[in-house]
């Protein structure tokens, strides 16, 4: 892990980049066909670059949509007013209004510097709104062409290479669990360290899917939402085995599930076994004779509560091996 740059650093560094590429891009273009005011446009690309690649295909719709009606209003009430503080505050209020009901505040921003410029020069004309108009095209049309570079490649190693570090820190723990409930000397494992990669990589996952026009892309965040899931009901676990005493032998049953369990702990593996061996551990256990003591009793009750928490943690991975689509079965696991 020497030298490599974190992945959320390259990210920071290439979105630093984008910015500057965008804004340049824009300000130089705008300047070249004579805008009277290119900075606006280079705000514009670079608010619209502060999203994701889908996002800004969405938002360069709604601006162009949202421009017309900016001018529709600020001509409005500028005719009814006639005082440009007082239309600015009162097209701003109905502005939000209107991109609050339509859920649109992504656009309130750019809205609001067109109407400035507008109230600026209290000109209405068909030039005037022709210009004005550029400049948000201009702006948004350069974010969305930097927008489209993306480290599609880059990302999508770094999150295989996740899949597998996950796979491997989750046997880790079984087997630490496995170790310390049989008294044996055994390597701490930090859930806790194993959660916050887990986070990492499911925001990694996230960006992923939202700047990938590819299909199925939600594949990487459903892996990482459903081990974080296994996760948590690993934490929960230790913390009730610190606190709930079994006898010897209800421990060696916990300790065998463990290591089953551990055996299997791949991308790809359907848990159908997993849930036979737990069916069959409990029909076993509802063979053997009831407990006679209080403390037998407790064991036994704490013995089935884990056992439902593993369980559990069976299955969130045939959930989620049941929610993936033939064609994502094909495009993932095909190596």
């Amino acid at each position: 892990m020497m030298g490599r740059i974190p992945i959320s650093m390259r990210k920071t560094i290439i979105q630093g980049l984008k910015l500057a590429v965008g804004t340049i891009i824009a300000i130089a273009l705008s300047e070249r066909i004579g805008i009277l005011s290119p900075y606006a446009t280079g705000s514009i690309a670079l608010i619209t670059l502060l999203s994701s690649k889908w996002d800004t295909v969405r938002l360069t719709v709604y601006r162009l949509i949202t421009y017309f009606i900016t001018v529709a209003v600020t001509w409005t009430v500028f005719s009814i007013i006639g005082h440009p503080i007082v239309t600015f505050g009162i097209v701003m209020a109905l502005l939000y209004w209107l991109c609050k009901a339509c859920s649109l505040m992504s656009t309130l921003a750019v809205n609001g510097v067109i109407c400035s410029h507008f109230l600026t020069y209290t000109d209405f004309s068909p030039e005037m709104i022709v210009h004005e108009f550029l400049i948000v095209l201009i702006g948004v049309l350069c974010a969305l062409v930097v927008n489209q570079f993306y480290t599609k490649r880059t990302t999508q190693k770094e999150l295989i290479r996740y899949v597998h570090q996950s796979s491997d820190d989750l046997v880790k723990c079984m087997h630490s669990m496995a170790d310390r409930l049989e008294n044996k000397e055994y390597v701490p494992f930090s859930i806790d360290a194993y959660e916050e990669k887990l986070t990492d990589a499911y925001e990694l996952a996230r960006d992923f899917e939202e700047n990938t026009f590819s299909k199925h892309t939600n594949y990487y965040s459903n892996y990482f939402r459903m081990r974080l899931s296994q996760c948590h009901i690993l934490k929960n676990m230790m913390a009730e085995l610190e606190r709930m005493p079994m006898h010897v032998r209800q421990e060696q049953i916990v300790v065998h599930y463990i290591r089953y369990l551990a055996a299997y702990i791949t991308e790809t593996n359907a848990p159908y076994k997993q849930e036979q061996e737990l069916r069959t551990i409990l029909d076993h256990l509802d063979e053997e004779q009831l407990p006679a003591t209080r403390s037998e009793f407790e064991s036994r009750a704490y013995l089935f509560h884990i056992l439902m928490d593993l369980r559990e943690f069976v299955q969130c991975k045939q959930a989620y091996i049941d929610s993936l689509s033939p064609k994502q079965k094909e495009e993932y696991w095909k190596s």
